[in-house]
Formats: structure tokens, sequence, C-alpha cells
């Protein structure tokens, strides 16, 4: 069995009587630092009241959308940036000072812009999820290979050819890892906006816990938060494999060499 399969679960199972055996002995308050136990009291609490699967799915809904008006975006300011000097030049700039304002000053404009339904938190989410997304897509596809490049000129390839054909399969990987950030932020981004005004969500369920003095519930939250990004990453990895299988095998072959 891989060692990584067993890692995870060994190390959260340990993590977890540590940190039960601390709260135990140090004799923390629950509305301080609640222990495991308490938070899972609370989780069970939450599911069984039916809310968490609804605030769930809504949350899931916004980082969704907000996804994919992210990767269009970005997909397509990256095609434009990497083949037209022009658009750099004209774009870019502007995408980074975009990028510079604060979210959380920039929110509360969005909320009053888009109302305080599911188009203001798909705006924040999209807002945080397109950069990171734009950043990887425009070193991938500049990162093609320049022998690769002179051949499809020295064919008479157009520059869509090109672009097909060497600078997207060069750009995968970049791809991928601009997806995995641009997912994490897409969650970030509608968290934010359901802070800022939002009459469900577990962004407002969390402000709520926290109102309310639930530490329990926030913890329970947060862990949900936590398992998404694990699970994320998880999914990730599993593309990862299925797409750049030849990468995979041309690390094989470099450890065999190497031993």
């Amino acid at each position: 069995m891989n060692r990584g399969h067993w890692m995870l679960p060994v190390s959260a199972i340990v993590l977890l009587a540590v940190w039960e055996l601390v709260v135990d002995l140090l004799h923390v308050p629950n509305y301080i630092f609640p222990a495991p136990s308490g938070v899972a009291a609370a989780a069970l609490r939450m599911s069984e009241s039916g809310l968490l699967l609804d605030n769930a799915f809504i949350t899931l809904i916004e980082t969704l959308l907000g996804f994919g008006c992210a990767l269009i975006i970005a997909a397509v300011l990256a095609v434009l940036i990497s083949e037209f000097r022009t658009c750099e030049k004209l774009i870019y700039p502007y995408v980074v000072g975009l990028q510079s304002m604060p979210k959380v000053a920039v929110g509360p404009l969005i909320v009053i812009w888009f109302g305080f339904g599911i188009s203001s938190k798909v705006a924040l989410s999209a807002l945080l999820a397109m950069f990171p997304m734009l950043v990887n897509f425009v070193q991938g596809l500049r990162a093609a290979d320049r022998g690769r490049l002179n051949l499809m000129r020295a064919l008479d390839a157009s520059r869509w050819q090109t672009l097909w054909l060497v600078r997207i399969p060069y750009a995968l990987p970049f791809f991928l890892a601009g997806l995995e950030l641009g997912a994490i932020y897409a969650m970030l981004g509608a968290i934010v906006g359901e802070f800022l005004g939002s009459t469900g969500g577990l962004g407002n369920w969390l402000l709520a816990m926290n109102l309310n003095l639930d530490i329990s519930g926030s913890f329970a939250l947060l862990v949900l938060l936590a398992l998404y990004g694990i699970v994320l990453q998880w999914l990730v990895d599993v593309l990862r494999r299925r797409v750049l299988f030849w990468s995979q095998h041309d690390d094989r072959r470099r450890t065999g060499e190497n031993a």
C-alpha cells in the first residue's frame, strides 16, 4: 500500500486524539476551544436539523457558478494576452490593478450593485478565482517547447493551429494548477459574499454561529470547509493523473535511471 494513502488518516487520528487530550487535561472551556467530541456533536446536531445540507448546497452552487465564470474569463484573457502583445499591454495592467484591490473593501460595493441574492456571491467568487487561474494559464501557454513552435512555423501552421496542437498541451499542468487554486478561491469568494450580506449559505451560518458564541458549531463549519479543500485537492490530483499520464511515465523513467 502506498505510504501516502495511510499517512493522512493516521495523522488525522493522532491530531484529533492529541487535541481531545489537551483540551481535557487543561480543562479548556467549550466556548473558547471545543474538543473534537464537542465539534462532532455539533456537526451531528446541525446535520440532523437539515440546515447543514441546505446551506452547504447554497454555497456549493455559488462556488460552482463563480468558478465557471472565472474559468471562462481567465481562459479567454489568457489566450488574448499570450497571443497578442497589444492585448497584454492593454489588459494585464488592469487585471493586476483589480487584483490589488482589497476584496473586503470591494465586496460591499458588489453587494450594493448586485443585491443580496446569489448574483453578488457569484461575482465575488469569480473575482477572487479569476486572477490565479489567469496567471497560471498565461504561464502555461508561454511554456511551450521552442523547437515545436519553430516546427509549426516551418509547416506554415496558423496561429490557432499552433495554439491548439502545441501551446495548450504543454500548458495542461499549469491549467490544472490554476484550476486547483481557482476552485479554492471561488469558495472563499462565496463565503466572503455571504459574510457581507446573504440569507443563506455556510458563510451566513458561520457568522450567525460566531454572533451566538456557538464555538462548537463554528468549528464544525470550519472543518467542513477544510474537508472541501482536501477533497478538491484530491479531485484535481485524480484529474492530473488521468490527463497527464505521460508525465507520470516520464517521472517513473527518470526515477529508474537515477536509481
